[in-house]
Parts: structure tokens; C-alpha cells; sequence
């Protein structure tokens, strides 16, 4: 059970940690082809979902390593 756990947890960090560091980094031109979304909303509150995105990857990982 702990294998899938650590299994799944590092996954879903993964894949949160990726979208997050996009959305947090990258131009709105080179997120356009990907999200359609992004002209929809302000940049700050773009880059905030990445930055949070990436602290749900931290949390998904760092609390059961304590």
C-alpha cells in the first residue's frame, strides 16, 4: 500500500508541479496553444494558479515525509 501511495502522490505532484511551473513561467503567447482560457483572465491571477499549483505539489509530497 505504501509503494502505491508514493507511487500515485509522486505522480499527480508531477504532473501538478509541470502545470504549475507553465502557468507561473511562460508567456500568455506560449500558453495560448495549450489554454484557451489564459487571454479570458489576468496575468497576476495566472501566475498565482501556478504558484499554487506548485505548493499543492509540495503539499502533496512533504507532509508524509515528516
Amino acid at each position: 500500500m505504501n509503494i502505491a501511495y508514493w507511487t500515485l502522490a509522486g505522480l499527480l505532484a508531477l504532473f501538478y508541479a509541470y502545470g504549475g511551473t507553465l502557468k507561473a513561467a511562460r508567456s500568455r503567447d506560449r500558453l495560448r496553444p495549450m489554454m484557451a482560457w489564459v487571454d479570458r483572465v489576468p496575468l497576476s491571477v495566472l501566475r498565482g494558479l501556478g504558484v499554487v499549483e506548485v505548493l499543492g505539489a509540495a503539499g502533496l509530497v512533504l507532509p508524509p515525509l515528516t
